[in-house]
C-alpha cells in the first residue's frame, strides 16, 4: 500500500457532488487495523448526508462506515483482538461517532484503503465481501433497538412457548424484515405490518400475521391480536409512530422508532428514539459490541442464520458512488447497493 495507490470519493462541501481523488496513506494506531476495501454498501444515512446534510460533518469529507476486505496493516497491541495481516472482515467505522476528531477522514467507507476499529471488526471467513457488507447496518439497527433499547433477549435466553408478541411496523424494508427475524429467533409471536405485496416474505421470515398498514381498520385490527411485549416501528414516520401510541392504548408503553421528529404522545406512551446502527461505537454498550462482532454477526454470517435483503452490485468503484446514493434518496433503488471501490 502506498500513498499513490490510495484515492477516495471526496465530499467537498455540504450537499456538493463526491470528487475522486487521492487520499492519504494510512498508518494504524494501537487497537486499529487498515482495511483493503473490497465492498461497501450506501446506506441511506449516508445517502442523505451526502445529498441533505442530514447530520453536519467537517468538510472535506469521506462518508460511508459500512465495510468489507482485507486487513492489510494491524496497529499496535491490535493483534490481541484476533486480528491479523490477511484476514476477511466487515467493518462499521467510527466516522460519524468521531466525526469531529482531527483526521477522522481516515474512517470514512468511501475509500480503497479506510481504517477500522478492532472493538468494531468482525472476521467473516471466506463469506462473500458483498453479502457481508450488506448486512450489519440494518441488522444492528433493528437488534440494538429490539435488545438494547427495549430489553429483547438475546437468541437462547428466552424459554419458548408463553405466545408472548412483538409487533413490528413497516417491516417491509431491510430493518423491519430483521426485525422479524430477530424477535422469532428470540421466541416471539412476530405480527408485521407492510405492503400486500411484501406479506408472503414476511410470513417466510417468522411473521405469524402480517396487515396491511394503510388499512383503514388497522388499529382494531392490531389491538384484537395484542397485546405486544414489544413495539417497534421500522419505517419511523410520523404516522406510523402515532399509530403505535394508539395500538398500546390503554396500558400505555414504549416503542422504538428508527426516526424521531416532533410528534405528540400520550402521557402513558414513550417513544424510544436513537442511532440505532451506531451502538456499537459507544462506550457504554462495550459488552453488546463485544458479542455483537466476536459471536453473533460472524455467526450470522458464516451459517447463515438470518434471510439477507436482497443485494444490488454496481460497477464502477468510487466514481458510481455518487449515482448509487442519489438512488438511495430518490428510492430509484429497491435493493441494498454495494460497490467495490478497488474499480
Amino acid at each position: 500500500m502506498s500513498q499513490e495507490t490510495n484515492s477516495a470519493a471526496w465530499q467537498p462541501s455540504a450537499r456538493s457532488d463526491l470528487q475522486v481523488d487521492t487520499a492519504p496513506e494510512y498508518v494504524p494506531g494501537a487497537g486499529e487495523i487498515v482495511i483493503e476495501n473490497q465492498a461497501v454498501a450506501v446506506q441511506p444515512f449516508d445517502a442523505r448526508i451526502r445529498a441533505e446534510a442530514y447530520v453536519a460533518v467537517p468538510y472535506p469529507a469521506i462518508l460511508g462506515n459500512s465495510v468489507a476486505g482485507t486487513v492489510v496493516r494491524v496497529g499496535p497491541g491490535s493483534g490481541r483482538g484476533g486480528l491479523e495481516v490477511g484476514d476477511r472482515v466487515v467493518a462499521d467505522t467510527p466516522v460519524y461517532a468521531r466525526k469531529g476528531e482531527e483526521g477522522a477522514t481516515r474512517w470514512g467507507g468511501w475509500q480503497k484503503y479506510v481504517v477500522g476499529r478492532v472493538e468494531t471488526t468482525a472476521k467473516i471467513g471466506n463469506a462473500d465481501f458483498d453479502q457481508a457488507v450488506a448486512l450489519p447496518f440494518a441488522l444492528q439497527t433493528a437488534v440494538a433497538a429490539l435488545h438494547l433499547y427495549l430489553g429483547m433477549e438475546k437468541p437462547g435466553e428466552r424459554l419458548a412457548g408463553d405466545g408472548e408478541k412483538a409487533l413490528i411496523w413497516g417491516a417491509g424494508g431491510s430493518v423491519g424484515g430483521y426485525a422479524v427475524q430477530y424477535a422469532k429467533s428470540v421466541g416471539y409471536t412476530v405480527i408485521a405490518t407492510a405492503s400486500p405485496r411484501g406479506f408472503q416474505r414476511l410470513k417466510e421470515l417468522g411473521a405469524s400475521e402480517v396487515l396491511d398498514y394503510r388499512s383503514s381498520d388497522i388499529i382494531s385490527q392490531l389491538k384484537s391480536l395484542g397485546p405486544f411485549k414489544y413495539a417497534m416501528t421500522a419505517s419511523g414516520d410520523g404516522p406510523s409512530q402515532l399509530a403505535l401510541a394508539e395500538v398500546l392504548q390503554p396500558e400505555g408503553g414504549k416503542f422504538a422508532s428508527t426516526l424521531g421528529g416532533a410528534v405528540s404522545f400520550p402521557s402513558n406512551v414513550e417513544r424510544v428514539y436513537e442511532f440505532f446502527a451506531q451502538a456499537t461505537q459507544k462506550p457504554q454498550f462495550k459488552l453488546f459490541a463485544g458479542w455483537w462482532y466476536q459471536e453473533y454477526l460472524p455467526r450470522v454470517i458464516r451459517e447463515g442464520l438470518v434471510e439477507p435483503t436482497p443485494v444490488e452490485k454496481r460497477a464502477g468503484g468510487l466514481a458510481a458512488i455518487q449515482r448509487a446514493a442519489d438512488d438511495v434518496v430518490t428510492g430509484v433503488a429497491r435493493k441494498k447497493l454495494v460497490l467495490n471501490p478497488q474499480e
